[in-house]
Order: C-alpha cells, then sequence, then structure tokens
C-alpha cells in the first residue's frame, strides 16, 4: 500500500507572520507604535488581516511594508502575500455615481426646457401688448367709418319697405327717396369738411395733436391731467390724431422724422442731440 501523503501546512497570513516576528523579537506594541507612529488599534488590526478599516490600499501596502521592515523581515516577500481585497462594492459605488451623473444631466435639460419655455410665453406676451397698444388708433378710425355708414343701411331698407308697401304712387316714392339720400349726402360730408378749429370751438379747453411718422419710431405722451393719451412704435407712414388738455409732454425716439401739427398749426420741433429721446412740451416753451 502507498503511504498516505502528508497534509500540504497552510502558509501563515500577512499578520501571522507579522505577529509572529514580533514575539520572536520580544518587541511591544507601544515600541513600535512610537517609531511607526501608528496606533494599537491600527497594529492589531494588521496582524489579525483586517484591513478594511486601515484605508486606501496604499496606505495598507505601506503600514504592512514600514512594520515588516522593522521586524528585520523582507518586506518584497511580506508584501508578495498581500491580496488585494474584493472590487463589486467598489463597483457599486461606481454605478451609484454613475446614476448620479445620469439624474443630474436629465434636470439640467429638464431646467433648461423650463426657461426656453418661459422665454416664449414672455415674449408672446410682450408682442401682444404691443400690438395691442399699436392697433388702438387704428380701430377708434374703423369705428368713426362704421358709425358714418351705418345711417346708410337705415336709409336703404326704409326705400325698399317704401317701394314695395306703394309702388302705384311713382312720384310719392321719387319724392321720398331724394329726401333720405339728400340728409345722407350732408351727414356724410359734414366730418370731412371739419377741421381742428371747429373741432375746438366744440370742445373748450381740448386740443388735438396730429403726428405723421415717416419713419418708425416711438412714442409717448401725456396731457395736462397726467392721463396718458398715446404710447408705442408707430409704423412709417402713420398718422396719429390725440385729443387732451395741453399743455402735453412729448417722449419721441426720431423727433426729426415726425412732422407735428397742433390744434391745425405745423410745430417746428427744435434741435435736439441725434441718437437721444426727444422730450419736449407742446405747445413749446418760448
Amino acid at each position: 500500500m502507498k503511504e498516505q501523503e502528508a497534509p500540504e501546512q497552510e502558509q501563515p497570513s500577512i499578520g501571522q507572520t507579522l505577529a509572529t516576528a514580533r514575539q520572536n523579537a520580544g518587541i511591544s506594541f507601544a515600541e513600535i507604535e512610537s517609531r511607526l507612529k501608528m496606533t494599537h488599534a491600527q497594529l492589531t488590526k494588521l496582524e489579525q488581516d483586517d484591513y478594511q478599516d486601515l484605508g486606501p490600499e496604499t496606505f495598507v501596502r505601506g503600514y504592512i511594508k514600514n512594520y515588516a521592515a522593522l521586524l528585520g523581515l523582507n518586506p518584497v516577500e511580506v508584501l508578495a502575500m498581500y491580496q488585494s481585497p474584493v472590487v463589486p462594492p467598489q463597483k457599486k459605488r461606481m454605478q451609484s455615481f454613475s446614476r448620479r451623473t445620469h439624474k443630474e444631466a436629465h434636470d439640467s435639460r429638464l431646467m433648461m426646457v423650463s426657461y426656453i419655455v418661459l422665454a416664449i410665453v414672455l415674449g408672446s406676451s410682450a408682442l401682444w401688448f404691443w400690438q395691442t397698444n399699436t392697433s388702438e388708433p387704428e380701430s377708434a378710425q374703423e369705428s368713426a367709418i362704421t358709425t358714418i355708414e351705418a345711417p346708410e343701411l337705415e336709409v336703404t331698407s326704409d326705400q325698399e319697405e317704401i317701394q314695395n308697401d306703394e309702388p302705384e304712387q311713382s312720384e310719392s316714392t321719387g319724392a321720398l327717396e331724394e329726401q333720405p339720400t339728400s340728409t345722407l349726402e350732408v351727414a356724410t360730408s359734414t366730418p370731412a369738411q371739419s377741421n381742428p378749429k371747429e373741432q375746438t370751438k366744440r370742445a373748450p379747453g381740448i386740443s388735438t395733436v396730429v403726428m405723421y411718422f415717416n419713419e418708425e419710431s416711438w412714442v409717448e405722451m401725456f396731457d395736462a391731467t397726467q392721463e396718458r393719451v398715446a404710447f408705442g412704435v408707430k409704423k412709417a407712414g402713420y398718422t396719429m390724431t390725440v385729443e387732451g388738455k395741453a399743455p402735453f409732454s412729448v417722449i419721441l425716439g426720431k423727433h426729426r422724422a415726425v412732422e407735428v401739427t397742433l390744434d391745425g398749426k405745423p410745430v417746428t420741433l427744435p434741435e435736439f442731440t441725434k441718437n437721444r429721446l426727444a422730450k419736449f412740451n407742446l405747445p413749446l416753451a418760448e
């Protein structure tokens, strides 16, 4: 029968090697602590192969190297027995960091989209406000035209009723048709013949300012009661008419491109610095 092989002896660990060498050398923990500047707990963990609380792997290798050299052991041979700790916990931390980075990038994109939407809303509101102020004089003119044209529809309907009810009385019908027509002509021609002087007589204390814009310009105007009677950007070719109590406080963006009349009389604006807002009162101070 074959002789039974002797079991292989397990190679001592780094901690056992260090502990055995320290005991054989008769060196106390206190002496090692003072020479290596290490605590009793750190030395105990080294001899027990407990490296988790000793810091990064670089520190652990340094502790083992210094401890082995102090005990007269070969540091290279002792470090050859060292095995790096298991990596999975570190991978888990890296995955967590990657997840956090991805979440931060996603939050940044959401915030950027929110800023863009907010900018669009504010821009749309500003454009609507500007268009509303610009279209106010035009709406007033359209309203005046509608008021003048309305009687024509009423007269036409009256004529049709008269023609349908009395078809045999042609002479009477002709007389009735002529009367509304002449009345309409008078009503229609009255606004065309009116002028600022007549309007001033009808409304004492109220003045009329007319501005013709040869170029696009910004304007703001207050009357004597501090009521703002004009505001906004006016396009080239636009005629603005406002009424109020004089004197008027006026601010113009391009005063050289605007023709001004006050109560039907042209106003010669003084010279202002170019590319500066022109501020003046109407009537001009002498």
